[in-house]
């Protein structure tokens, strides 16, 4: 008797009529084929498929790829640089994982519409938005709260390391409720909504 599914013992058949493998096996063998995770950043994002997403600053190119791959063709993908430096690394990412992203290098007023994106990412890891003056972070988040469509929603992300004063910085910048997500793998993940 020919053994299938999870009957007739712990022996299955692959697509080979000749050969034969445990279930564990054939598990592994399956997961090792599957395409690998996203990073624990892109993961805590949520971007998902067809998405309008801007991107603030440029530190994390994993976060650059992974965000622009998941939004697909359906979605846009843009990034607002802060120096030529940042907008050469989004480039960069960009070429690497075969997607197009919109850079525009900016220092203080971001060159998009009103309500034109569902989300925005402001990547501090590495400490870009904290390294600006504290007009230029007023004038950063309420740009960046600008942009997003009523409802959107912008993660903060930044190393974990730094003392946790974005919840209240995004609170003031008028983004409510305002939580933080998680904090692991170095990372801590803030959000805040445009009501």
């Amino acid at each position: 008797m020919e053994a299938t599914g999870f009957e007739g013992g712990d022996r299955h058949h692959l697509e080979s009529p000749f050969e034969t493998v445990s279930y564990h096996e054939a598990m592994f063998f399956r997961f090792k084929r599957m395409k690998p995770m996203d990073p624990l950043q892109v993961a805590m994002t949520g971007v998902r498929m067809g998405e309008r997403y801007l991107q603030v600053f440029c530190s994390d190119a994993a976060l650059t790829r992974g965000l622009a791959t998941k939004v697909g063709l359906s979605g846009i993908a843009a990034l607002a640089a802060g120096t030529d430096g940042q907008a050469k690394q989004a480039k960069k990412a960009a070429e690497k994982a075969g997607v197009l992203i919109d850079i525009k290098v900016t220092a203080r007023a971001l060159e998009w519409d009103d309500g034109a994106f569902d989300m925005v990412v402001l990547d501090n890891t590495g400490g870009a938005f904290g390294a600006l003056a504290e007009a230029d972070r007023t004038a950063c988040l309420a740009e960046s709260r600008r942009v997003l469509r009523p409802g959107g929603r912008l993660e903060f992300i930044e190393r974990s390391g730094d003392p946790n004063m974005v919840e209240a910085v995004l609170a003031a910048a008028a983004f409510k409720p305002v939580r933080t997500l998680a904090e692991r793998d170095g990372f801590r993940f803030v959000e805040g909504l445009k009501a």
